[in-house]
């Protein structure tokens, strides 16, 4: 898709950067959100990450003002879990832990500067990425559902596909689903693929019985529908959303009603559709230790320390802005509560601002908004897919808001021009007229 279709003037949000390698550039950001997706061999997703982070900076990348609150917030979020690993950094299990929160720090670093040059390109390498990925981790989680495989994708009966957690499966697939979601609607293109890999996706994410899944990619479809939906001009696309928000209903709930036919299924999804289970509640259960632990954490200005409150508690909080504080001291839950908020405002300010960028902010944002929900109910705080998340929301935001002050100079500027040449100018002199009378 050329510049000019998106933009009235050239721009270098929409073109490539002149070095000659952007061809190789995209590839890379293609394999590495394709690679986020194998969690079993971690080293493969890391490897790519440094190796495009290095060749990214190797061939120049650009640092706009607007990276910079971002940037200075995780920078100050691990600082503070610098310092409250202080005094167990013989432990290394505990240092590992931090090492882990620095690497996705930087790595959402990254996704956000890769934004300010060839912005849409970029974004559709890493869009398609990460579908292909989930569609891996899918395939054979499905597979090891069917049995047709003989190694272990399957925890307590659930999916996990290539993960280690079918927790993080299912929400890393209701995120890919959201993006594919997102394709779905603004492009006619593969509709009827598209449309089969988005149902694959969804039996996934149903059959990783998380709950938190569950709640992630509805809620980030109904987000992504209804954003669409408000903000569309074209009164065709709005009756298209609505006959698709009926057909996906009824044929979500065709697929619901096929597969509860299997009691063992029926069963799993009963025993986790509920909101609290046993070991939810009670004194010592997951809820009474998050409020024990406040008032606890009050005295500590420097938390438990990285990945410690298991130690002072039978399990850990299962709540990711709980956990800031623990891991991280005040300094540190401080900043991510600051971070969270000022994420979910400008990620939602730029979903609504008209720019070439305005369908990725809305999908950027459906799949934001349910995570930030989600962190209220398990420990997020080093998920890789998040921190991407967080990564291509704040760039998205600085890209548009660059768009729009380069846009108003367009403007300005040709209205300048058309005033002038919409200037009456005086009538021409005849020839050999004097320049002033006798």
């Amino acid at each position: 898709m050329g510049w000019a279709t998106l933009s009235p003037f050239r721009t270098g949000l929409l073109v490539p950067p002149d070095h000659g390698g952007e061809k190789l550039l995209l590839s890379l950001l293609f394999l590495t959100a394709a690679a986020s997706a194998i969690v079993q061999i971690d080293i493969i997703y890391n490897i790519l990450a440094v190796i495009s982070s290095a060749l990214f900076l190797l061939l120049g990348i650009r640092l706009d003002r607007g990276n910079m609150p971002f940037i200075v917030m995780l920078i100050v979020f691990n600082l503070g879990g610098l310092m409250a690993l202080q005094p167990y950094l013989a432990e290394e299990e505990t240092a590992t832990f931090m090492v882990g929160t620095c690497f996705v720090a930087i790595t959402a670093i990254f996704y956000s500067l890769t934004l300010n040059e060839n912005a849409v390109a970029r974004l559709e390498a890493i869009r398609w990425g990460i579908i292909l990925g989930a569609v891996i981790a899918t395939f054979f989680g499905l597979a090891g559902y069917l049995g047709l495989v003989d190694f272990a994708t399957l925890y307590g009966g659930r999916v996990m596909g290539t993960f280690r957690d079918p927790n993080v499966y299912g929400s890393f697939t209701a995120a890919a689903a959201v993006m594919l979601a997102s394709s779905v609607l603004t492009s006619a293109r593969l509709r009827p693929l598209k449309l089969a890999v988005l149902l694959m996706l969804t039996t996934g994410a149903l059959l990783s019985l998380s709950r938190g899944a569950w709640i992630n990619i509805v809620l980030g479809l109904l987000t992504l529908f209804m954003l669409t939906l408000v903000t569309t001009r074209d009164m065709t696309m709005r009756a298209r959303l609505l006959l698709a928000g009926l057909a996906a209903v009824a044929l979500l709930g065709f697929a619901l009603a096929a597969m509860l036919t299997n009691d063992d299924f029926a069963a799993l999804l009963a025993d986790r559709f509920v909101l609290q289970k046993d070991y939810d509640s009670g004194p010592s259960g997951r809820f009474g230790n998050q409020l024990r632990s406040i008032p606890d954490l009050l005295g500590r200005p420097f938390g438990h320390g990285p990945n410690r409150f298991s130690f002072y508690y039978p399990e850990n909080p299962h709540n990711t802005y709980l956990m800031a504080f623990s891991t991280y001291g005040w300094l540190g839950g401080v900043t991510f509560l600051c971070f969270i908020g000022s994420m979910l405002w400008v990620s939602a300010r730029t979903a609504f601002t008209r720019s070439p960028f305005q369908p990725y902010a809305i999908m950027a944002f459906s799949m934001l908004l349910p995570h930030l929900v989600q962190n209220l109910q398990i420990d997020t705080d080093r998920w890789r897919h998040l921190f991407m998340i967080y990564g291509l929301n704040w760039g998205i935001a600085v890209i548009t808001a660059r768009y729009m002050r380069e846009y108003r100079g367009y403007a300005h500027a040709a209205y300048r021009t058309t005033a002038e040449r919409a200037a009456p100018r005086p009538p021409p002199r005849p020839q050999g007229a004097s320049a002033s009378p006798a």
